[in-house]
């Protein structure tokens, strides 16, 4: 499981590159035992395994699906997360606007640092120390915003104020905590460490059950198809490295910053 846990954290060419080379290895591998056999037992010759290898690629092709379909879905609700509180941050900060001027310019202010470090907080990327360090800054002055809200409710006649402000900033800080667990949630390394192996079982009897010289044209074309369905499925579940990325959808908090000019 640690030797899984590590191959998902390594670069996706690497991740690619071992893929590809494990199936390449598994199958040659295979390939070579068949030959001995032969060898040993000519007869050994007409057998087959192609129901096996049928029912093992079917397997193969089964979890590739599940496992894409399970990455995908992780990075489609990152995605919306972070979406949903950019519309729970902008609508904390346009709610300011029925405080009283003194009051709307101390909330801004203290908005302006929060967005910042929540855009901070994705652009630190893989650099876990850098991201929990603006997390929590961001969660820091998302408490002084909360209390400044609640000290001013217990002395505000006006109760729409407080009925309004209130349940955005909860949806705002809540939102936090529900982005900070879906891009914990990743593939399960069970799951990951079994779709590797099958990969490999499957080039190795691939390579048993083959007649003749070695069709390098074909193993290539097998290994590289694998390797980049693998890689795929690593990116997705890369919250925020890799080629698949939610910048864009970051976008959307960078974009309250034109609400302090």
């Amino acid at each position: 499981m640690i030797l899984i846990n590590i191959f998902q954290s390594l670069p996706l060419l690497v991740n690619f590159l071992i893929t590809f080379i494990l199936i390449i290895v598994f199958y040659l591998f295979g390939n070579e035992i068949r030959v001995r056999s032969i060898r040993k037992n000519p007869d050994f010759i007409n057998k087959e395994l192609g129901p096996i290898n049928g029912t093992l690629l079917g397997l193969l092709g089964l979890m590739l699906a599940f496992t894409f379909s399970m990455a995908s879905s992780r990075y489609d609700t990152r995605r919306q997360v972070i979406v949903e509180e950019a519309n729970d941050i902008g609508t904390a900060i346009l709610r300011t606007d029925i405080y009283p001027d003194s009051v709307r310019q101390i909330f801004r202010n203290h908005f302006k640092e929060y967005v910042d470090y929540r855009i901070a907080f994705y652009e630190s990327g893989t650099d876990d120390k850098k991201s929990s360090e603006y997390y929590a800054k961001a969660d820091s002055v998302g408490k002084i915003i909360w209390s400044i809200a609640a000290g001013y409710a217990k002395v505000d006649n006006i109760t729409t104020r407080t009925s309004e402000l209130i349940p955005a900033l909860n949806d705002m800080i809540d939102i936090t905590t529900t982005r900070k667990a879906a891009s914990q949630a990743r593939i399960p390394t069970s799951i990951v460490y079994f779709l590797v192996s099958l990969c490999c079982c499957s080039a190795f009897l691939l390579g048993y059950d083959h007649k003749g010289r070695i069709d390098w044209i074909m193993v290539i074309g097998l290994a590289t198809m694998l390797s980049f369905i693998f890689l795929i499925i690593s990116d997705l579940d890369r919250p925020r490295s890799g080629l698949i990325n939610l910048d864009t959808a970051n976008e959307k908090i960078i974009e309250l910053r034109q609400l302090f000019k």
